[in-house]
């Protein structure tokens, strides 16, 4: 039993060198003496009381350590000549060692430029919309509905609710109305030719009120939002400016929205970086709203549309608070029938863009896209501990002799974390370039949530250096303390061994580690590949194949007369079997519009609010939904009949749904209950099977669904878009297959599965190097033991196990570690979805058989050349 090294470092610091052996001697007899009279631990506590007592500090100590610490300095400090030899001492070693140092290098740059990519992409995210100076007093009113089910929110409000907010509260700073207008279609008129057409696919507009302008910030090129006051004024994005006239001078010019509006143009504003969610292309004025839907606005507080929004900005003459106390009282006077289950909550700017409730991202997912980025960065460490502790035993001779030449343990110390800068500097340097062409590759082919682009700033330069920094410690720190704590005679005498760099144990713990956060990584990746799998197979309860839909125009009032027209001219077309007319096109298009019923001869409405859905008679058929009691809708323009799903009918607390057929249900119309259709799936399979009501209404028809027969489909489709311009000629014809649609909708799931895949998979690769360098290790530490073996009988299998074996158990560990927590995860990360595959077995023994294999031919090369090796060499290798 040693006493500790601990106490002999401070008798070292403070004893004069001609005592140091004589005080550590007899101190150290007296701890011998004591661990046999009394036991280890009471001498321990003897040992340090003795030395604590040797250690008293006389009078005048402190000038004694003065001049103690200022000898340290003195032969301690760097100066520029040391740290040049350093480094020029690193390169050497580096040269010298090309494998250890390629492997390193490599491995530090795809891990640092993997986490650079996934640090940046979470960065973007917690930096949107925070360049708004009001960005702390920003809030967006929602509608929250109070159900037995739980509550839920809504992100529109009633046209109305600004104007009542504004008269009751005057204190509020600024408050702005908003209606969003998607996929905006913008004709410019040209003298004697057609209107140039443009459609903003994917893209938002809106119509706004001028105060939106007081709340968020923007830029502006030319003119200014004070136009807006007016009805038919518009403002534009710089991009779209260009696009539509060639520059941005465009003030005054006019510009026809939606082939309705004629709007003169009072603004051109800087295009917005991708950082914010609200990045419209153009924005008309709240004012045009009743020409645009030619009709007064809705004033009843029972009609809510989530594109309808209201956004304030509040100080300390009205906060959050404020409104939460007198939320009932407002709710009490404009909607009094709704004060138990409605309320006007204000969400905060900073919460919006993470609310998956009303559409936001998922911060769960992008935290864990953190996590793996913090784990690729530790597998990258973990891989240069283990080379350098096992490279120890080479440069324990070379420590030794630095160490009888006077270099100290701090000189030392820094020596080897030159090297690991120098290795660490030059990784980054090419984890920089991997990330220039990883950001390339995420703006091309990611999507949704996914895309980002990444800034650099003062901020960003800094976290980089804290990475570089932390990268450069977590790797150098433990190498280079065993490194210099050998003892020049040991050293020198080639007696330090594996225990005394840290032994296999601490690279055992290390390279589990590994393994763990590996088969991690390759479970998520098989639980997601097997979700998607299973979401994009399921039986949804409706007819995807060979439907196409096409989109009319996106008047407030659908002509139905061309729509009859536009009918018989599909018809006309051999490939085309049935077409509908419906609000919405196919289920799952995210088109949700709810209202409130009452059912029959019950007094008091419904606590469920069932989504509402418009459609003709023809959509049962063309869908294929089925019926389980009563008839189909009849032909009509206006609403007569309603068709509802069993979910509607459990929710009315009715079992059999034949008695539901002939009940009157009370909305804005008196509706019939002709038939109920099987559940089938209007929402995607994140959410389940929702109260639905289906009835007719000729005007609010948005989509024509199409079956057709097998044939040349793009045949069809010319000959669609050709009759559609010639009943539309000012909109804009689009058309897409119900099954390709209903995959946009899981885009975000595909797009993290390629992630997945792509982090898991340089996550292996890492782990391959380091495995690799290991077992190129062992084999030259080694060789004469092989040719031992093989002389005394041992066959190559026999060799092969001696490799083999070892990490066979570190694998079996790793699996054993990394199985509840990836367990846990992925079944946190399902529970996002309705429907959803049970995480068995059978998914953790795929990640255990592909971490095997990964490693057995990693391993296999090398140990099949050292099993092949002739054992007479090996045995003259020493």
């Amino acid at each position: 039993m040693k006493p500790p090294r601990l106490a002999d470092q401070l008798l070292e610091f403070f004893c004069a060198p001609h005592r140091l052996e004589e005080v550590q001697g007899d101190l150290h007899e007296e701890f011998d003496y004591q661990v046999k009279r009394i036991g280890e631990r009471r001498a321990r506590i003897r040992y340090w009381r003795d030395v604590l007592g040797f250690l008293k500090p006389p009078a005048g100590w402190p000038f004694a350590i003065k001049r103690k610490a200022t000898a340290y300095s003195t032969t301690h400090t760097m100066n520029p000549t040391m740290i040049s030899n350093y480094f020029k001492t690193a390169r050497r070693n580096l040269i010298k060692n090309q494998t250890y140092a390629l492997i390193n290098v490599t491995g530090l740059a795809m891990g640092i430029g993997a986490a650079l990519l996934i640090f940046s992409l979470v960065r973007y995210h917690h930096t949107i919309d925070t360049h708004h100076q009001k960005y702390a007093s920003i809030y967006r009113v929602t509608t929250e509905f109070v159900t037995p089910e739980g509550n839920f929110n809504v992100t529109g409000v009633p046209y109305e609710l600004g104007k009542a907010l504004r008269n009751d509260h005057p204190d509020i700073e600024n408050l702005a109305m908003i209606e969003l207008y998607r996929d905006p279609l913008v004709a410019i008129p040209v003298a004697n030719e057609p209107d140039r057409k443009f459609k903003d696919a994917h893209k938002m507009g809106a119509f706004v009120q001028p105060s939106y302008f007081k709340i968020f910030d923007y830029e502006w090129l030319a003119g200014g939002p004070a136009g807006l006051a007016q009805p038919n004024t518009v403002v534009l994005s710089a991009e779209n400016a260009t696009r539509y006239f060639g520059t941005t001078e465009v003030l005054g010019k006019i510009i026809k929205i939606n082939a309705t509006l004629n709007a003169r143009i009072v603004g051109v504003f800087k295009d917005y970086r991708d950082n914010t969610d609200f990045a419209y292309s153009l924005m008309a004025s709240w004012a045009s709203l009743p020409e645009f839907h030619d009709r007064p606005l809705n004033v009843d507080f029972d009609n809510i549309d989530s594109g309808t929004q209201c956004f304030v900005s509040l100080n300390s003459h009205f906060t959050k608070a404020d409104w939460d106390r007198q939320m009932l009282a407002f709710v009490k006077k404009y909607k009094p029938h709704g004060l138990k289950d409605t309320r006007f909550p204000m969400q905060p700017l900073r919460d919006i863009h993470f609310s998956t409730e009303t559409g936001g991202v998922s911060s769960g997912l992008i935290w864990s896209l953190f996590a793996i980025g913090i784990f690729l960065l530790i597998t990258a460490c973990i891989n240069f501990v283990n080379l350098a502790t096992a490279q120890a035993l080479n440069r324990s001779r070379e420590v030794g002799v630095r160490k009888v030449l006077g270099s100290t343990r701090p000189q030392l110390f820094w020596q080897f974390m030159g090297e690991t800068a120098l290795l660490t500097l030059t990784a980054t340097a090419i984890a920089l370039l991997f990330f220039q062409f990883g950001q390339q590759l995420a703006q091309e082919y990611l999507h949704g949530v996914f895309r980002f682009t990444f800034y650099y700033d003062p901020s960003v330069i800094g976290w980089l250096v804290l990475i570089v920094t932390g990268v450069i410690f977590l790797s150098g720190f433990y190498p280079a303390l065993v490194l210099t704590g050998f003892k020049p005679a040991l050293a020198l005498a080639g007696r330090i061994t594996s225990r005394q760099v840290g032994g296999f144990s601490i690279r055992r713990s290390l390279v589990i580690t590994q393994f763990a956060i590996s088969q991690m990584l390759i479970v998520g990746m098989v639980v997601v590949a097997n979700q998607l799998q299973y979401i994009q197979t399921k039986d949804l309860g409706f007819r995807q194949k060979a439907i196409l839909t096409v989109r009319l125009p996106s008047s407030p009032q659908q002509d139905v007369g061309k729509m009859e027209n536009f009918r018989h001219r599909a018809m006309a077309i051999p490939e085309v079997e049935k077409l509908s007319y419906s609000m919405s096109g196919p289920p799952q298009t995210g088109w949700i519009s709810q209202t409130v019923i009452k059912f029959d001869t019950r007094p008091e409405p419904e606590k469920f609010t069932p989504q509402q859905k418009f459609i003709d008679a023809a959509y049962v058929d063309v869908y294929g939904l089925k019926l389980v009691a009563g008839r189909n809708l009849q032909p009509a323009d206006t609403s007569r009949e309603a068709l509802v799903n069993e979910t509607f009918v459990k929710q009315l607390g009715i079992h059999n749904p034949a008695q539901v057929l002939g009940k009157i249900l009370h909305t804005a119309r008196k509706l019939e209950i002709v038939g109920v259709v099987k559940d089938f799936n209007e929402r995607d399979l994140k959410s389940g099977i929702f109260p639905l009501l289906m009835t007719t209404r000729a005007t609010k028809y948005y989509y024509a669904s199409l079956q057709l027969h097998n044939g040349n489909f793009e045949r069809v489709i010319h000959q669609l878009e050709k009759e559609y311009n010639q009943l539309y000629p000012d909109s804009y014809f689009t058309a897409q297959f119900v099954d390709e649609q209903l995959q946009e909708y899981y885009v975000q799931e595909q797009t993290m599965a390629k992630l997945i895949n792509f982090f898991a998979g340089i996550a292996v690769v890492i782990g391959c190097l380091g495995l690799y360098g290991l077992v190129l290790f062992m084999a030259n530490q080694k060789t004469k033991e092989i040719g031992v073996r093989k002389v005394l009988g041992a066959s190559i299998s026999n060799i092969l196990w001696l490799f083999g074996k070892e990490f066979a158990r570190l694998i079996a560990v790793a699996f054993v570690v990394a199985t509840p927590v990836a367990w846990w995860v992925m079944t946190h990360w399902l529970q996002d979805f309705a429907y959803k595959i049970d995480i068995g077995p059978g998914i953790f023994g795929i990640a255990l058989l592909a971490t095997v294999i990964v490693a057995a031919l990693t391993v296999s090369f090398q140990s099949v050349k050292a099993a092949l090796m002739n054992p007479v060499k090996s045995l003259k290798s020493e």
